[in-house]
């Protein structure tokens, strides 16, 4: 699988701090799946899911998410989520 995008370009859109979180709870994604212009997961944050997307069709990043810190093309903790399992998973 090529990548689209490192790690290092979603830690360029996002603060530290919100880095982080979207690491520890990169681990409860479900449901991660890609299209031709975008990937899109549930993510499990404390309990309560969010619809998460990264869009990648065309630069730069952009991203969006059903929480109140996702609204596009801002990276929220969610959508780094997204974009750090895509990095880290084998086949989607």
């Amino acid at each position: 699988m090529k990548l689209l995008f490192a790690k290092e370009d979603l830690r360029l859109l996002i603060d530290p701090a919100r880095f982080e979180r979207g690491r520890q709870v990169s681990a409860t994604i479900e449901d991660l799946y890609q299209d031709e212009w975008s990937l899109v997961g549930t993510v499990l944050d404390a309990g309560t899911p969010y619809q998460a997307m990264v869009h990648h069709g065309s630069p730069p990043l952009a991203a969006e998410c059903d929480c109140s810190d996702g609204q596009p093309p801002l990276f929220c903790e969610h959508s780094v989520a997204v974009g750090l399992s895509y990095i880290d998973a084998d086949d989607i």
